[in-house]
């Protein structure tokens, strides 16, 4: 009897900035090299999607090729698709929440915190489990002057896991929002 290996974790798991920098690495290589022949598919740590404008609501993974029906009653070939579906489903939805942080990004750099604010509200939404993307609407709340949201938002992101930047910057954030909080009453 073989031992089953566990299943590959999903990408959209990654950070928000880990799936951004993975993003821009592969449109770098796609301005480098030959046309590539497949020019409507991005592939990113082996999960490949469409990009055209006729997207077809399935996605490729390598573990996603069509299968045999399983008359055996196994149910891991079933529950391996439902993993995979769900995978693609979330992928879907972390390209989507690392555009709309992108967008955010440079809302918040060109000050324009009303527009940051809507992109990284949508990107909370789409990747609510992302520290990052917690900090980011805790910064613009700040900068737009509503404390309490930003202090919600930075103790939603140290409740997550994540890269320590991330978590630290939330850390330090509540503390001295809650200090001016105090010394402004």
């Amino acid at each position: 009897m073989l031992a089953q290996s566990a299943p590959p974790s999903c990408p959209a798991d990654r950070p928000v900035d880990d799936i951004i920098t993975e993003v821009h690495k592969q449109q770098s290589k796609k301005k480098h090299r030959n046309p590539n022949p497949f020019p409507d598919v991005t592939c990113l740590w082996g999960w490949c999607r469409s990009d055209s404008s006729k997207r077809t609501p399935t996605q490729t993974t390598p573990e996603s090729a069509p299968q045999a029906p399983n008359s055996s009653g196994d149910e891991s070939s079933s529950s391996s698709s439902l993993a995979v579906h769900k995978c693609n489903d979330a992928m879907e939805m972390a390209l989507q929440a690392a555009h709309n942080v992108e967008v955010g990004d440079y809302s918040f750099t060109a000050k324009n915190y009303d527009g940051a604010l809507l992109r990284y509200k949508d990107a909370v939404e789409e990747k609510p489990r992302d520290a990052a993307i917690h900090v980011r609407l805790g910064r613009v709340f700040e900068k737009l002057g509503q404390l309490p949201q930003a202090i919600e938002q930075y103790k939603a992101a140290q409740e997550l896991p994540g890269p320590a930047k991330w978590l630290d910057e939330a850390k330090a954030a509540v503390l001295r929002l809650q200090q001016r909080q105090h010394s402004d009453k």
